[in-house]
């Protein structure tokens, strides 16, 4: 090999080991663990509704403006949920009315509506058990779009059987649950689990209606939901006291959204929020919730919102209100009543919620029983079955025909009859406190006690004594609970009443009361 051939190889060999390198493979990327974001949701609250347009001459409630508002907190964010917390199909001048097929429309009024505006959920309220034809309530029940929930409410079926209630929904048949789990996803994909249960007092009784015991229930259903949820939320129906207590006795729920005193409360008890909104949707609870998936922490900001004119009517729910309120006011028409006609403005608050007129003297029984003196004068005490009285709310503003006639929708006249002293204190203890509480609870004038002793117009009740009397005709027959032994007394029924200005009316509570408050 020459000299020149070696150097030029042995500067090959130098060059190729000046570009060796050593190979290392790339470096495993690390993952990033990403931190779960907060889900925020929003919650709105409705309790104890029985009208679906807005009351007071059109500047309170309103379901198609609460309906806006609904539409306004989608976009503020998506995460929206709609709940009621019972009390909506009953009672109602409109569910009190007939299909064109005589079907009692038995609140589909509201449940269409309901549907329009886009509630979710829903418990049972006392009322929703008004209906005493267990098939037309479970013909509604499917007629729902939302769900029902409970834990203490089953049906009793036929053979004595006792089990849930059931709902159809998109062609499905399900037991109505003891709660159910929501679930809220935020934009990252993180969620929180939320479950919903309700709870009902048992205060309407039916054949086909079981309670189980309200506590015990409440808490088993709580103790389940909790291995399956983050949070735990209820649709109550019962006092505040008893919401206060039972928040007490069964704690770790978040949020009691309850219903059935019919006016704006909020409370704390421990770490559970308990709200109830206005009835008749003059008020609604909106509820921003927090929920922090990693520390299992959440707040809640609870604000009630007043339903007045300052909300516009979303569309397609006014749409169906204006359905069912034509319907109404052809039927008022054609039985003489102008629903818009204003009587007066009133200067106190008329009372008239079920627990209260079925337990004490209110001022809205003073009114009628005062009206029935107008056009039946001279009597010696008057009388009227509280459970004609079937508003179940309070009235306050300008009052007009119709809130008079949907405060009496089964209307009936009034009875004369002359009672023996010790039949008259028979009246008085069914009436005034064997009843209290249920519907024959009497609202009374000219009557009072002295002394222990009824008395009328202030003097104490001669048993031999005979005194006239005007009451309602249903409970001068005999057909009101522990007074029907009134049906062996003569009952004088006029078909109409002369005033004193000449003009005769018909002997019906609803027109008596027109004309006592025209005059």
């Amino acid at each position: 090999m020459s000299i020149a051939r070696f150097y030029f190889l042995l500067l090959l060999f130098v060059a190729l080991q000046a570009c060796k390198t050593t190979y290392s493979p790339p470096p495993t990327p690390v993952k990033e663990i990403r931190k779960p974001q907060p889900v925020d949701f929003t919650i709105l609250q409705l309790n104890d509704v029985y009208e679906i347009a807005p009351l007071e001459g059109g500047k309170a409630g309103g379901l198609a403006r609460v309906a806006s508002l609904r539409q306004e907190l989608l976009k503020e964010n998506s995460n929206v949920i709609t709940v009621i917390s019972g009390d909506f199909l009953s009672p109602s001048l409109i569910a009190n009315l007939n299909l064109e097929n005589n079907e009692k429309i038995a609140g589909l009024q509201m449940i269409e509506t309901l549907n329009a505006l886009g509630v979710d959920y829903a418990t049972f309220g006392n009322h929703e058990f008004d209906n005493r034809d267990s098939a037309l309530l479970a013909k509604r029940l499917n007629q729902c779009a939302f769900r029902f929930v409970t834990s203490n409410v089953r049906r009793v079926y036929t053979g004595g059987n006792i089990a849930p209630f059931r709902q159809t929904r998109n062609g499905q048949t399900l037991e109505v649950p003891e709660y159910v789990v929501h679930e809220f996803k935020n934009k990252a994909g993180d969620v929180a689990k939320v479950a919903l249960t309700g709870v009902l007092l048992p205060f309407t009784k039916r054949p086909y209606v079981h309670y189980l015991p309200l506590e015990e229930s409440f808490r088993s259903t709580v103790g389940k939901a909790k291995t399956n949820s983050d949070l735990v939320m209820a649709m109550t129906h019962i006092a505040a006291a008893d919401d206060q207590a039972l928040a007490k006795a069964v704690p770790g729920v978040a949020l009691f959204m309850g219903g059935h005193d019919h006016d704006a409360q909020s409370y704390y008890v421990e770490n559970t929020v308990i709200t109830k909104a206005d009835a008749n949707a003059k008020t609604v609870y909106i509820h921003r919730c927090r929920f922090d998936p990693e520390s299992k922490m959440y707040q809640i900001r609870s604000t009630l919102k007043t339903i007045d004119p300052s909300l516009p009517n979303e569309p397609g729910t006014q749409a169906v209100v204006d359905k069912w309120i034509a319907k109404v006011d052809q039927t008022l028409r054609s039985n003489g009543y102008q629903p818009e006609v204003k009587l007066m403005d009133l200067k106190e608050t008329l009372e008239c919620k079920e627990s209260d007129i079925r337990s004490r003297q209110t001022n809205f029984g003073a009114l009628t029983v005062t009206a029935m003196e107008y056009v039946a004068p001279g009597a010696d005490a008057y009388m009227i079955n509280s459970g004609s009285m079937r508003l179940d709310d309070n009235l306050s503003g300008a009052i007009t025909q119709y809130d008079i006639v949907r405060t009496f929708p089964f209307g009936g006249g009034f009875a004369q009859m002359d009672l023996p002293g010790a039949e008259v204190k028979k009246v008085l203890d069914a009436g005034l406190e064997k009843n209290k509480t249920e519907g024959g609870y009497l609202q009374v004038g000219k009557v009072s006690k002295v002394n222990g002793q009824w008395a009328l117009s202030g003097k104490v009740i001669d048993d031999k004594q005979i005194y006239k009397v005007v009451l309602s005709a249903f409970v001068a027959g005999g057909s009101e609970a522990n007074l029907n032994f009134l049906s062996q007394f003569k009952a004088i029924e006029p078909k109409t009443y002369s005033l004193s200005s000449g003009k005769s009316i018909k002997n019906d509570v609803r027109d008596v009361m027109i004309a006592y408050l025209t005059k």
